[in-house]
């Protein structure tokens, strides 16, 4: 009777699953076909070109994580390396003229603490013309001076701060880590916390947690796991928590077989590509040796550089009549996707209405070709 009952739960579960499945498919086919058609009647989405730029301070990273590009970047075609000083107030000065509002610190694949003299750029910014600035981070790299200090910036929007595993076994096994730096983290978390209690918090903070799919917070009493707990127990309105289920391929460059350990699922490869990524017009990225490329989120090598600050300035770079730029974006429109885009998962057409966007840009209007050629050609 009993193994009766559990079969008939089991076929409805199967059955509920596939009826999931289903309708998921057919939105993204329906999602597909209505980029075709605005491509084909020229009507596109670009997100706002002046929201942000990301000014990558550090490509070095503490970890090595499994599931990230960082560990199979090339040296030779991307250096590792910190941004100097010089470089980053002559490349937030490029930023300001070419009408940039906001920047992003986040590397392609690194951590802004591997930067050790940080808190010079953070005074750089704040005594400079731009509206805010934000960034990702494992917290592992900072120390309490550092944590505190973050609490004193006027113009500092946004922190994410990315949690690997959940305990010290599962942390070390997914970012390739080790006891000392597990110690850091919920070291850094505490003391967070302890900040929490007693100041005023202006700036959002998103606690985004990378684990295996069944894992649970709630279920879960590991150290790690009690103070990330005890920080959203606080209820704060401008903290949250987000669980990540699926990840990046990083353009093709991470393999089933790389994770299969982890019990995390990648996202799917074939994904529809309809014309050029809204990445290349609104998600742009100067890098630490001041490489200008134009994806900031999943080009670990940096194949997709159109010119370097040293020799140009963005209004030269970041424009049609650069023709590197041009052609990197006329081949997407023509369905000629470079091999770091051929694959990429983090992919969303100018054609439709939802974008991977940086700080606040969801907000803004967007812009159609017409509008961005006029705009990239009077820069």
């Amino acid at each position: 009777m009993i193994n009766k009952k559990l079969k008939e739960q089991l076929k409805k579960f199967k059955i509920i699953k596939l009826y999931l499945v289903i309708k998921i498919e057919l939105f993204k086919k329906i999602d597909h076909t209505k980029m075709m058609f605005r491509k084909k009647f020229n009507r596109q989405y670009i997100p706002d070109i002046y929201n942000n730029i990301n000014i990558e301070v550090s490509s070095l990273c503490n970890l090595g994580c499994k599931f990230c590009g960082y560990t199979k970047r090339d040296e030779n075609q991307y250096p590792f390396q910190v941004m100097p000083d010089e470089d980053f107030t002559k490349n937030v000065k490029h930023a300001l003229e070419f009408g940039y509002q906001n920047i992003g610190l986040s590397p392609v694949s690194g951590d802004i603490f591997m930067d050790k003299k940080i808190s010079n750029k953070f005074k750089i910014l704040e005594n400079s013309d731009i509206k805010g600035y934000y960034f990702f981070t494992n917290f592992i790299a900072t120390n309490e001076n550092h944590i505190e200090d973050l609490f004193k910036y006027k113009k500092l929007k946004f922190i994410g701060i990315s949690i690997y595993g959940h305990d010290k076994e599962s942390h070390i096994k997914i970012a390739q880590s080790n006891n000392v730096s597990y110690l850091r983290l919920v070291n850094n978390l505490n003391y967070l916390h302890s900040l929490l209690l007693v100041k005023n918090l202006d700036f959002e903070i998103s606690i985004d947690q990378r684990d295996r799919i069944d894992f649970q917070i709630s279920q879960d009493n590991s150290e790690l796991s009690l103070i990330i707990k005890k920080i959203l127990n606080l209820n704060l309105k401008k903290i949250k928590y987000e669980f990540e289920t699926n990840y990046n391929n990083w353009g093709g460059l991470i393999k089933e077989n790389d994770v299969k350990e982890l019990g995390i699922n990648l996202n799917n490869e074939n994904k529809f590509k309809v014309g050029a990524c809204s990445l290349l017009f609104s998600r742009l990225i100067i890098g630490a040796d001041s490489t200008v490329n134009a994806c900031a989120c999943r080009d670990a090598n940096y194949s997709l550089r159109i010119g370097n600050t040293k020799q140009n300035s963005l209004k030269e770079i970041i424009s049609i009549k650069n023709s590197k730029y041009k052609s990197i974006i006329d081949d997407h429109e023509n369905g000629k996707y470079p091999d770091i885009c051929k694959s990429c998962d983090f992919y969303t057409s100018i054609y439709s209405k939802k974008h991977n966007m940086g700080l606040g840009a969801e907000k803004l209007p967007k812009i159609n070709y017409k509008n961005f050629f006029k705009l990239s050609q009077n820069t």
